[in-house]
């Protein structure tokens, strides 16, 4: 189900974007969301009208449901950002966004269900080659030849968002972060293995909606089941490995944050200000 989680992606993500970007990004959810779908299903016109309304209910549902808890969420951290957090308070905000995500998964069910049973041959298999295109992205991106070489991207893009959070880190705080990463079982092989086989079920499901002898709690069911087997693996040994790679990443945020001055806990309480002012003017528009 991983092209499906575009809906919530966009809907979640924005605090990795410019905070000045968060309201229009927002407030053009739908739209968005319907040109990144359209991009990999190359939908009729007759498919933009049918999802077009769907998205502008969904989108009128979170901001009156969803952007509410995010802001409960937010002041959980900045609350966190005041003293030192232990790996356990990290894990427990990741599974706070998981909550979120399941929610936002439960309410897009019947979008998916009614889209799917109008798409044709042609276009599951446009997904599929976009699908292809994407993982040979995924793969330069992070799959490097050598172990060093995945290491630097990942620092890389760690020590990015950590600045980004707390600005400036100090040398000691780089070197921390190259050592969690060198400690880190992450393994491209494994992630790569488990993003094909999430494609391979993705595919399979979007056909078996196309079912015309199925109800539609039958088809509702086929990808409630879906989303469970992404958040817990039908492979026993993929998701050992995410539970440790993600408390891994817990325990660095926490050593991370132990290590910061106070005017990098001002900083990243300001970061996240920034975020909660957008949220709660974006609950009334």
């Amino acid at each position: 189900m991983r092209i499906i989680k575009t809906f919530f992606i966009l809907l979640l993500a924005f605090s990795i974007i410019s905070c000045s970007l968060v309201k229009t990004a927002y407030n053009n959810a739908p739209a968005l969301i319907a040109w990144r779908l359209d991009h990999y299903f190359n939908f009729s016109e007759a498919q933009k009208a049918k999802l077009k309304p769907a998205l502008q209910d969904l989108h009128a549902w979170h901001r009156k449901n969803e952007l509410p808890r995010y802001v409960s969420l937010l002041d959980e951290i900045n609350d966190d950002l005041n003293h030192e957090i232990s790996s356990q308070t990290a894990c427990q905000r990741i599974e706070s966004i998981k909550s979120n995500l399941r929610t936002l998964q439960t309410k897009i069910i019947p979008i998916i269900v009614d889209v799917a049973e109008t798409l044709s041959d042609k276009q599951l298999q446009y997904l599929q080659k976009k699908l292809e295109k994407r993982n040979q992205e995924w793969k330069e991106e992070w799959w490097q030849e050598t172990i060093e070489e995945q290491r630097e991207v990942r620092l890389e893009k760690s020590q990015d968002f950590a600045e980004k959070v707390y600005g400036d880190l100090n040398e000691k705080q780089i070197n921390l972060l190259k050592q969690a990463i060198a400690r880190s079982d992450i393994d491209p092989a494994i992630t790569y293995s488990e993003i094909l086989r999430r494609d391979e079920e993705s595919l399979a499901i979007l056909k078996s909606l196309r079912d015309p002898a199925l109800s539609n709690e039958q088809k509702s069911q086929l990808v409630r089941a879906g989303f469970e087997r992404m958040q817990n693996s039908p492979n026993p040994a993929y998701q050992a490995y995410i539970d440790k790679v993600t408390q891994q990443t817990c325990e660095t945020i926490a050593s991370l944050h132990t290590s910061t001055t106070i005017k990098q806990r001002q900083h990243a309480q300001q970061w996240i200000e920034d975020y909660k002012t957008q949220f709660t003017q974006l609950q009334s528009k």
